[in-house]
């Protein structure tokens, strides 16, 4: 114990490029001698405190060697980066880790490896790391600084921790859990499906969003409503622009769809009873300028790139969601990991199962796609 009665440190804060450079050297020399030459990684990014979110905190795990690196001290981690390229990285949930180590660094790790996969591969129903944490080690983790600003400096104590130990425990979690796909002949599926993600966070952040305003829930707006949703989405823009704040902590999407649709039906408006003067009163110089603007200023509703399914197709595709769960409950896995009701949607469509199926998936479903899709093509 330290004078201060808590565990002793066992990682490295790194906030300079000569401390990041030196810790590197040491860790290429730890895993050329060490037997296990995985590394992990996580991150914490500020979204839920800022309108532009950042990374704020790296978390590395180098065959038991932990160190905290700060993107926001040191602005160039490339060798840290082509340390992680050397070695099988893993991670925990890495969608939103990938998404943001792209976009921050134009970096795709080359080996990727994700425990909350090979969890649900094995049939977990509770995958959170917590979760996971708890069930191999009998230990709670404290989530206390899930939600908290990771970009405040300096970080406490208690922050620190809940850091490292979102990289502490994946090593071990990762041997009981490649052992046990092997076990399972599902090792292949799972280096699959961790392939798939990292091309899946490429794919979708290489594509730039058209009508960004166009929010969840707007398809059932006609173009009066659809007014005021662009017009309530660029006010609140530029209200958290200004203000330094994430979008939802001014007005949710769905508060601006609900508003819209009682604009479309005539209703007043009221805005929430905690919005200062100023924001009321812009946000009824909205609702003003679109009363005296034309129909034909309005935007459209977006255009279905779907066709309407034939009455055929929706029967392929509820045969074969049939038939995917009971292939998913003889393996004792979620449905939807043998491809979600879109994909199947998808292929029912085009007719080519292995360009939206990974190739597990599609060795796993071949009775039933074959069954089904060849039956239609006959009729």
């Amino acid at each position: 114990m330290n004078e201060e009665g808590s565990p002793p440190k066992d990682y490295e804060f790194i906030d300079t490029p000569e401390h990041l450079n030196e810790w590197v050297g040491k860790m290429r020399a730890w895993l050329a001698e060490s037997p296990d030459k995985r590394c992990c990684l996580d991150t914490e990014a500020d979204s839920l405190h800022h309108y532009h979110e950042k990374l704020c905190l790296l978390q590395v795990n180098c065959a038991g060697r932990y160190a905290l690196v700060d993107p926001l001290a040191i602005s160039d981690v490339t060798p840290l980066l082509e340390l992680l390229d050397a070695h099988e990285l893993w991670f925990h949930g890495a969608d939103y880790d990938l998404t943001m180590l792209r976009r921050t660094y134009g970096w795709n790790p080359k080996v990727i490896r994700d425990t909350q996969i090979a969890a649900r591969l094995l049939g977990a129903r509770q995958f959170g790391l917590a979760a996971l944490v708890k069930n191999a080690f009998d230990l709670d983790l404290c989530k206390a600084s899930q939600k908290a600003d990771w970009s405040r400096r300096p970080l406490p104590p208690n922050m620190l921790s809940y850091a490292v130990d979102d990289v502490r425990y994946l090593l071990p979690i990762a041997d009981k859990f490649v052992a046990d796909l092997k076990a399972k002949g599902r090792e292949d599926w799972f280096h699959q499906s961790c392939l798939s993600l990292q091309e899946d966070v490429a794919a979708r952040d290489n594509v730039a969003r058209e009508d960004p305003w166009r929010v969840q829930g707007c398809g059932r707006l006609h173009p009066r409503g659809l007014a005021l949703l662009k017009g309530m989405w660029e006010w609140r823009e530029g209200i958290a622009k200004e203000r330094d704040t994430p979008c939802f902590k001014i007005m949710s999407n769905k508060q601006m769809v609900a508003y819209a649709e009682q604009f479309e039906a005539g209703q007043p408006l009221n805005p929430p009873n905690g919005w200062r003067p100023r924001w009321k009163k812009e946000f009824f110089d909205i609702v003003a300028a679109i009363m005296a603007s034309t129909a034909a200023d309005w935007p459209q509703r977006a255009k279905k790139t779907k066709g309407r399914l034939s009455d055929a197709q929706r029967d392929q595709i509820d045969k074969l969601c049939a038939h995917r769960e009971k292939v998913a409950q003889e393996l004792e896995i979620e449905p939807s990991l043998l491809g979600s009701r879109a994909t199947i949607e998808d292929l029912v469509v085009d007719g080519n199962p292995s360009s939206h199926l990974m190739n597990w998936q599609h060795d796993l479903m071949a009775s039933g796609l074959e069954q089904v899709l060849q039956t239609a093509a006959a009729e």
